[in-house]
């Protein structure tokens, strides 16, 4: 029996080329075998939710993601509230951020070349289903991700994507006062005025070490900006509730980062990201991490988080759902996510093809 591939492909992500996508195509087209591919080219996400709700007539057996975290949490969350179901996924890493990727051991420059070589040869034997795993999710608000988080998360990375603390005041006034519309159209005006000089924000250098150069120049640099520091201190508003119950920390909580696969420690896991058993040790719950405190005690900390370890200021807890009713940003995989409160739950688990173990 001949399978369905559908592969959708994100332009604007930072490692996605015409000549790459022409590359991944090929290999598909050249297989000729028992994966009947249909690739599909979308430069926005209106353009995406047309093309998602066409195919929504069924028979898509697999969707090919070819992206970053982002475009995997967008692309996923169109498909399953308008198909209504959860098809197979294989993703394609070519974002700017590749968490999810590497999480899964796509995280060499060639894994999407090797994960479509892979797919080809594996359908060709009947043996796709051999090479599935079962993935947990999490859904925020109706969006399907792997990691959110709340507070400091967002608010590190708003900064780290060149905003200003004044600007994330102007958007947090927008989301009180004003409809979605304009507070939405407020987001992408801001956005697109990236204030640049503040950090360097891009670090050439790559893997574990850039990482970490990155983030001790965004938290030494804010030391000189009382605005930006301010905005780090304030704590998260309108506390948390774990699995229905409101929960009280040593000290006013910063911060919440979820996930449910994975060691997460105040969203610095994702540098080095490895499947880790605390993590996941409970079936249908995820590891909250919820930091209290200074958040400049991190920097002494920051090579020991990385390495694995647990913050000292930091309460973790396996929980089956959160809510954050005053809450309104959110980082989803990376994206940055604007409501009037939040509510996360775990999902039911994802079909997701991989490369075989001894790739």
């Amino acid at each position: 029996m001949q399978e369905e591939l559908l592969l959708l492909a994100n332009p604007n992500g930072k490692n996605v080329t015409p000549q790459k996508i022409k590359r991944l195509q090929d290999i598909f087209l050249e297989g000729k075998g028992k994966l009947q591919t249909t690739l599909i080219v979308t430069k926005n996400l209106s353009q995406l939710e047309k093309v998602i709700t066409e195919y929504k007539r069924g028979g898509t057996s697999t969707v090919g993601i070819i992206g970053g975290d982002g475009t995997v949490m967008h692309t996923r969350t169109l498909i399953e509230n308008i198909w209504g179901y959860a098809p197979r996924y294989a993703f394609f890493p070519l974002g700017t951020m590749n968490n999810i990727h590497r999480a899964l051991g796509l995280g060499r420059s060639d894994s999407s070349i090797r994960l479509a070589q892979h797919m080809v040869t594996a359908a060709g034997n009947d043996a796709l289903k051999e090479y599935t795993i079962s993935f947990p999710s999490l859904d925020a608000n109706g969006r399907k991700g792997f990691n959110i988080g709340f507070g400091l998360i967002p608010k590190l990375l708003w900064l780290y994507y060149g905003h200003t603390a004044k600007q994330y005041r102007e958007l947090e006034e927008a989301l009180q006062h004003s409809p979605p519309k304009e507070y939405q159209a407020k987001y992408k005006e801001i956005t697109k005025k990236q204030e640049t000089d503040l950090f360097d924000l891009l670090s050439e250098e790559r893997g574990l070490w850039g990482a970490v150069k990155t983030t001790l120049r965004l938290m030494n640099g804010l030391r000189n900006y009382t605005d930006e520091r301010y905005l780090l201190h304030k704590p998260l508003s309108g506390g948390i509730s774990f699995d229905g119950q409101r929960q009280h920390f040593p000290k006013a909580p910063l911060g919440l980062y979820i996930s449910c696969y994975q060691e997460t420690n105040l969203g610095l896991g994702p540098f080095n990201p490895k499947p880790a058993p605390e993590a996941g040790k409970e079936e249908g719950k995820f590891q909250a991490v919820v930091p209290y405190g200074n958040p400049f005690s991190i920097m002494p900390q920051l090579l020991k988080v990385i390495a694995g370890g647990k913050l000292s200021n930091a309460v973790y807890q396996q929980v089956s759902s959160a809510e954050l009713p005053s809450e309104k940003f959110a980082q989803v995989d990376g994206e940055i996510i604007l409501e009037k409160g939040f509510k996360v739950s775990y999902d039911r688990k994802r079909e997701i093809i991989c490369l075989p173990a001894a790739g």
